[in-house]
């Protein structure tokens, strides 16, 4: 937690801005909840988006929406995702089914993987999947995957929290299904604390997502509702991070193109931030093994951070908790990091 740091013009800003929501006393759903959401439709081209305090709280409430309004009863997730997706499903109240297992390639379930697992599933119409864009990246096969669901009836909703910024042929992630939630934690690769934003081309969606959050105290119709707003402050502080995404992103890709030049020279095979289509906004940098002895591949590489996961929450067939390592790379890293992670990559050997 110590080494986040944020750009210097966002710090400005905020405490420019702050003295105006104390002095106006608008401390709830003022300008800066809706400065994010109207910032993410001009960053992504969603037509909506709603801010939200978690990327928990954005999708238990797509979630709980789909079980009471459009009767799914059931959902399934990728093996390769955080536990905490896990729980949120359940206590969404829809059945957890399963899980779908994942591709070394890109840390998350193929095309193949998905299908062969709807070809075996009982009533697909009465499902979600809850997919996962992992590490920065954009599920390579969203396209197909999304074609296959929206085919069989299943609702697709789009975990993000990785992938804030992250595009695939220009497309955003939160797009390509019914939905898709980004976080904002501390960690994540545009860090705020706290937050989250929901994005959907849906209508329907985000006008029953927009009272749910608020308990549509209003109208009152809806019977199912929790406050899940973002305060004013943390909008005004996610606001003054949002808008230098871009110099955040551009940031850490002249860390990431020393560490591909240097893999590059020692064959250390690791997931290209630009290639195939993708733009990724280098939340995390990964290194790959399908060597016998991967510990023997990376032994090298001393200075990491935690892997994406370390565990699976179904099968790993594939040993992705065991192939894979994460280098440091965050935004404004001092050089002396990076260039330790350097000089042990040019000591990898096979």
């Amino acid at each position: 937690m110590g080494m986040i740091k944020l750009p210097q013009a966002s710090l400005e800003f905020f405490y420019e801005n702050s003295k105006e929501i104390f002095s106006s006393g608008e401390l709830a759903e003022g300008k800066w909840n809706k400065k994010v959401s109207d910032w993410s439709c001009e960053y992504t081209s969603a037509s909506h988006a709603l801010a939200v305090n978690s990327n928990g709280a954005g999708l238990f409430t797509l979630l709980k929406i789909l079980k009471h309004f459009k009767s799914k009863k059931r959902i399934f997730l990728q093996s390769n995702t955080m536990y905490g997706v896990s729980t949120i499903a359940k206590s969404s109240g829809l059945k957890l089914c399963d899980y779908v297992d994942c591709s070394l390639d890109y840390l998350m379930p193929s095309y193949k993987q998905v299908k062969n697992y709807l070809d075996n599933l009982d009533k697909p119409e009465e499902c979600v999947f809850l997919l996962t864009h992992i590490g920065g990246w954009v599920n390579p096969d969203i396209e197909l995957i999304a074609e296959i669901c929206k085919n069989k009836g299943v609702s697709l909703i789009e975990d993000c929290a990785h992938s804030l910024g992250s595009t695939l042929k220009g497309k955003h992630t939160g797009l390509f299904g019914d939905a898709g939630v980004y976080s904002l934690y501390a960690t994540k690769a545009i860090p705020v604390g706290e937050g989250g934003i929901i994005l959907t081309n849906n209508d329907e969606l985000n006008e029953i997502a927009s009272k749910f959050i608020m308990y549509d105290r209003f109208e009152q119709k809806l019977d199912i509702g929790i406050n899940l707003r973002m305060s004013e402050i943390n909008a005004l502080l996610s606001y003054s991070v949002l808008k230098e995404t871009e110099a955040i992103i551009k940031n850490k890709y002249l860390i990431a193109e020393k560490y591909c030049d240097a893999c590059n020279k020692v064959d250390l095979e690791y997931l290209d931030p630009k290639g195939n289509n993708q733009r990724s906004n280098l939340y995390k940098f990964i290194l790959l093994s399908r060597s016998k002895d991967p510990d023997n591949t990376f032994k090298a590489i001393k200075t990491r951070t935690s892997q994406v996961y370390d565990y699976a929450l179904g099968e790993d067939a594939e040993q992705i908790t065991k192939r894979h390592i994460c280098l440091p790379i965050w935004y404004n890293q001092p050089s002396n990091v990076t260039e330790r992670v350097l000089k042990e990559l040019r000591k990898v050997t096979f």
